[in-house]
């Protein structure tokens, strides 16, 4: 077993409002403050792409909720030979109130400045980031905290050896590549050949197994657990196909796709939008009933553990950066485009307009922002090697 992670296998416990834009609106240039963060890179997320498709009710007009930034540098009475310079990750769920979600509720991090006072609440909870953190590789930060959250909450029940996942998104392969890191025995499932063929290609995974429809379905009960990293269009499809593929006792966490009040026919009587909101920011918030995994039963009587969460912490995303640490060669292939400010209007309205690839970029996985890139560089190849730390102090000022 690979021990990346400490990996012990139980270490932790519709809207007629215009679509929002990917960026802020040009503004005139305001003085600088110590609150404000300059944008290094931002990544964008499936939720950003349904906000645009309007299939979730969120307000932000400007959306960004994955990234990495850099505090002004702290004025010094002499010249410093080797200031010190300092980044962070942006956690975007508010642990006190889990509406208040940076890039959703309100503006997010697609612009070049960002200034945590203007937000409700004070803004985000920031996370140092290390200055070694390979700063295209930042953007992972956030995600794979979120799954490593879905982890511990998965695990909680005692221990699991098969797990299946419904998704081939950024979510779904980096549950399916932790798993991977961790020993499990992980199948990953997507009804299109075409993006199975090209994770593959890319090599994100080395030892799972990829099932397309076209495989035909798995053995009955053929997994302990399993995760569903789906967009709301299509998770309840990828519902009612796990709760036939997960044993009796097995536990499926709700990564994504359902909200508030939404109910399956194969779950009767079970909020899974409230199964998801019971765990929030790395603790259990309570709910009917409280704890991190909730009984159910399916129609046909079979037993089962729902979980699901919203957010993560503080702990989860210290975590999350020293896997990028320790293992970039692993996450790197999850990093397929890197593009400007200038072109991310575009490539937001075709990565939105369905759910396969997109008119611009083709097949795509974890597509990052780049607020440095001048809008006569609209796109570039991403870069494995460049820490943080050694990226241009230079930039437009905040």
């Amino acid at each position: 077993m690979n021990h990346i992670d400490n990996m012990r296998r139980t270490d932790h416990i519709s809207h007629t409002r215009p679509a929002p834009t990917g960026r802020a609106p040009h503004t005139p240039h305001t003085p600088h403050t110590p609150h404000t963060l300059r944008v290094l890179r931002a990544g964008i997320c499936g939720t950003d792409l349904q906000i645009r498709r309007k299939v979730r009710p969120d307000t932000a007009r400007t959306l960004g909720h994955e990234g990495v930034a850099e505090f002004p540098s702290e004025p010094e009475p002499e010249p410093d030979p080797d200031p010190r310079r300092r980044f962070t990750l942006f956690n975007p769920v508010d642990p006190e109130d889990q509406e208040r979600i940076l890039g959703h509720s309100y503006d997010g991090v697609f612009q070049p400045c960002y200034d945590p006072g203007t937000a409700p609440g004070g803004g985000p909870p920031l996370v140092p980031a290390d200055p070694a953190l390979v700063a295209d590789l930042a953007i992972l930060a956030e995600p794979v905290a979120t799954v490593l959250y879905a982890w511990d909450l998965l695990t909680s029940a005692g221990p699991v050896e098969s797990v299946g996942v419904w998704g081939a998104g950024t979510t779904g392969l980096l549950a399916a590549l932790i798993g991977e890191l961790r020993g499990y025995d992980v199948e990953l499932m997507h009804h299109r050949p075409a993006r199975l063929d090209y994770v593959e290609h890319r090599h994100v995974l080395h030892h799972s197994r990829l099932r397309g429809y076209h495989d035909g379905e798995p053995p009955e009960e053929r997994y302990d657990a399993a995760f569903l990293c789906l967009p709301r269009e299509a998770a309840p499809r990828g519902l009612d196909e796990a709760v036939r593929f997960v044993r009796p006792g097995g536990v499926i966490d709700l990564f994504g796709g359902f909200g508030p009040g939404d109910q399956h026919e194969r779950l009767p009587g079970h909020d899974l939008g409230a199964v998801r909101r019971s765990n929030v920011c790395g603790r259990v918030a309570g709910g009917p009933p409280a704890g991190p995994l909730h009984p159910a039963a399916t129609d046909h009587g079979k037993p089962l553990h729902l979980t699901g969460h919203r957010g993560t912490s503080r702990a989860h995303l210290e975590r999350a950066q020293d896997l990028l640490l320790r293992a970039p060669e692993r996450f790197a292939p999850l990093v397929t485009h890197v593009v400007s400010l200038a072109h991310l209007e575009d490539c937001l309205d075709s990565m939105a307009a369905g759910s396969g690839p997109s008119t611009l970029l083709g097949e795509y996985i974890k597509v990052a922002v780049d607020p440095t890139l001048g809008a006569a560089t609209p796109s570039r190849t991403p870069d494995t090697a460049t820490p943080l730390g050694a990226l241009s102090a230079a930039g437009a000022p905040c």
